[in-house]
Parts: C-alpha cells; sequence; structure tokens
C-alpha cells in the first residue's frame, strides 16, 4: 500500500469505491495463483508500536501533538500540521488520530484523509478499524469505509472477518463489504472461503451472492479451477447466471482464453447462452471486431442472437454509429427489441443528423420497423 503521507499528498485525486456487485470486472491485480495469507490479525497495540518504528516515520506524543493542534488557532494551518504527522499519528495511536479527524469541520478532504487512515488502521487492527468505521461513519462514507477495510481484513484472517461482519445487522454497507471479504478471502483461499460459506449460510439470498463473490475471486487467481467449480455448483443450484458471471471474471483477465474454454467444454444449450452473452458483452468494450469473428463459432439460433444482442447492445454504448453500421449489415443473427431500442437510443443522443441519415437507407424490415419504433417512444419520452 502507498504510505498514508504520499497519498495525503494526491488528494486531488478522488478515489470512489461501491459494492461491486459481483465485483465483475474489478481492477484489482490478483497473483497467478493461491496464495498462503501469512499476516495475522494482532494486538492492535504491539502492531502500532511495530508500524510506529519502521523507517521513516517520525516519533511523535499524541498527546503533545494534540495540544499544538489545539493551540493553533488557523484552520488551515492546524489541519496542514496533522496532515504532515498523520501517519505517525495512525501507527501510534490510530483511533485518536481518527477521533481528531472526526472532529473536524466535514468537507472532501477530511472524509478522504479519514478514509486513507482508517486503510492503514486496518493494515494495523482491523477489527479495530472496522469498529470505529461503524461507530462513527454512515452512507456512503461508511460504505467506501468498510469495503476498503474489508480487503485488507480479508487478507490477513478472511474467517474472522467474515465471523464479524456478518454478526452486524443487515445493511447495504455490511453487506458490500462481505462481498469484498469473499473476493479477496477466495482469491487467495478459495476452498477456505467457500467450505466457510458451506457451513456458515446467511440470511435469505446473502449466501449465493456471497458465493458469486467468492467464485469470481477464485477466476481472478485459477481461472480455470473456479470456473470448472462455479459450472457444477450452477447446475446442483440451478443457477446459471453464477457460471456466467464466473467466467466473465476470468474473461476480464484473458477474453481469447476464456472464450475458447467455453466453447470447448459446454455443448449448446441455457448455461452456454447466458455464459455467451456475459462474454460478448466483454468483447463489445474490449474489441467489438474481436466479438464479431467470435459470434460467428457460436451455434445459429437463440445462442447467436443472445449474444448478438448483448454485443451490439454494449457496443451501442460506446460506439453507437458502428454498432448501428454492423447490426443493419449483419445477417447471421436476429437481433431483438431492446438491443435495437438501444442502437437507436445511443445514436439518437449522439449524433441526431446521423441516425435519421442511418435510419432513412434502412431497407424495409424488422429492423427498420423495430428502429422506428425505438424512436417514436424516445420521442413521446422526451415529450412527456
Amino acid at each position: 500500500m502507498k504510505p498514508l503521507s504520499q497519498a495525503i499528498a494526491g488528494l486531488a485525486i478522488a478515489i470512489t469505491f461501491g459494492a461491486g456487485g459481483y465485483f465483475l470486472g474489478k481492477g484489482k491485480s490478483i497473483g497467478s495463483g493461491p496464495l498462503e495469507t501469512t499476516r495475522q490479525v494482532g494486538d492492535s497495540v504491539g502492531n502500532s508500536r511495530v508500524l510506529a518504528n519502521r523507517s521513516g516515520l517520525q516519533a511523535i506524543d499524541p498527546k503533545e501533538l494534540r495540544a499544538k493542534l489545539d493551540a493553533e488557532k488557523n484552520p488551515l494551518a492546524r489541519f496542514k500540521l496533522a496532515l504532515q504527522h498523520m501517519e505517525s499519528w495512525v501507527a501510534k495511536s490510530p483511533k485518536d488520530a481518527l477521533d481528531w479527524l472526526a472532529g473536524q469541520p466535514a468537507s472532501d478532504r477530511r472524509e478522504e484523509v479519514i478514509r486513507l487512515a482508517l486503510n492503514q488502521f486496518s493494515e494495523i487492527d482491523a477489527k479495530g478499524a472496522a469498529g470505529w468505521a461503524t461507530a462513527n461513519l454512515s452512507g456512503d462514507e461508511l460504505n467506501n469505509a468498510l469495503i476498503s477495510i474489508a480487503e485488507n481484513w480479508a487478507e490477513q484472517n478472511g474467517r474472522e472477518a467474515s465471523i464479524w461482519f456478518l454478526a452486524l445487522p443487515p445493511t447495504r454497507e455490511r453487506d458490500g463489504a462481505l462481498e469484498h471479504i469473499f473476493f479477496a478471502w477466495a482469491s487467495n483461499e478459495p476452498a477456505a472461503a467457500l467450505e466457510f460459506l458451506a457451513t456458515n449460510p446467511g440470511p435469505g439470498d446473502l449466501t449465493s451472492t456471497l458465493r458469486r463473490a467468492a467464485l469470481a475471486g477464485w477466476a481472478k487467481s485459477d481461472p480455470e479451477g473456479a470456473v470448472a467449480a462455479s459450472l457444477a455448483s450452477s447446475r446442483t443450484n440451478s443457477d446459471p447466471a453464477q457460471f456466467a458471471n464466473t467466467l466473465a471474471n476470468w474473461a476480464t483477465i484473458d477474453l481469447e482464453g476464456s472464450s475458447q474454454w467455453l466453447l470447448a467444454n459446454l455443448p449448446a444449450g441455457t448455461e452456454r447462452t447466458v455464459a455467451a452473452q456475459e462474454l460478448a458483452t466483454i468483447f463489445a468494450q474490449q474489441s467489438p471486431e474481436a466479438g464479431i469473428a467470435w459470434l460467428d463459432k457460436l451455434s445459429a439460433g437463440p445462442e447467436r442472437d443472445a449474444a448478438a444482442s448483448s454485443l451490439v447492445t454494449a457496443w451501442a454504448r460506446s460506439g453507437a454509429s458502428d454498432a448501428a453500421k454492423w447490426a443493419a449489415s449483419q445477417k447471421s443473427a436476429t437481433l431483438s427489441a431492446d438491443a435495437v431500442a438501444e442502437i437507436a437510443r445511443s445514436f439518437m443522443l449522439k449524433d441526431a443528423a446521423a441516425f435519421q441519415a442511418w435510419r432513412s437507407a434502412l431497407p424495409d424490415g424488422t429492423l427498420k420497423t423495430q428502429v422506428n419504433q425505438a424512436g417514436t417512444e424516445e420521442a413521446t419520452e422526451d415529450d412527456n
């Protein structure tokens, strides 16, 4: 992790986290295989002392620093003084530093420093950091903080992190943190994370959500093992979307390998169709041209139609005119009405004149009828 002092220097860069659904496309780089987790959560005082003595950190007395801050009457100078010592302060007495920050006037800068300080605190004592966050933050600030803490804690002790968060009252922030825990935990120890879920089911649909997160994390470190396990689990639970999501997480780091695996290992059917739709969306984001070529490898009919519709829908959002031209020229698939509506909407928003010229040039047929209907609906919505 970048030292807090360096991160503070770059506060102009806004960082926003969110509970990333099932973590599709998560950008964090994971190693090529499962890793042994050797860092342990320990006594916060002992760990603070170790961290405070590392090279480059100033030796500070929190009480003396507090007195200097209280004596400084200029708010900007006071905050600047605190930032100069923040990394050492968090290393020495994290709760004291965070309590001081929480007492300062609200601002984007203060919230960013709190997030960075909590991240450092969670490397010292993840449980303590999570406890402080849940007691002092709310809404998006709590959501962002808990996700960062959860990832650090999962790398230290995924079981402990899971048990602690599952004991909290159910909230959006708690559930988002749990998803990140199982993603990070399973990227290093997939068997342990999935075994925990099998023996500690969560309420409602939470278990299936966390299973998806764990399989997605596993796919970043051992993709073939993850998709094989996900396929078996999907069949057991009648949930082809779970397998598709796991495969899509592999596709974000190796689209060619994942798409080849799908065609080589699954016969045509519902599972392959759902997965092909996910891969088609990623092709649209990475290389629509490669996606077009890949469509020809799919089975003609529902499978290719579904994948082509997903491809052109995602493609239209970033390259509406090119997607529209391809839709008008291709003859190997039948696009869904929703896909055509997305093409029309995106094209109209980007270049209304070019859209009208393209629509006028379409030959009579299903595509033109759908485009005209989509254009009419869009105009009606604008009038309303």
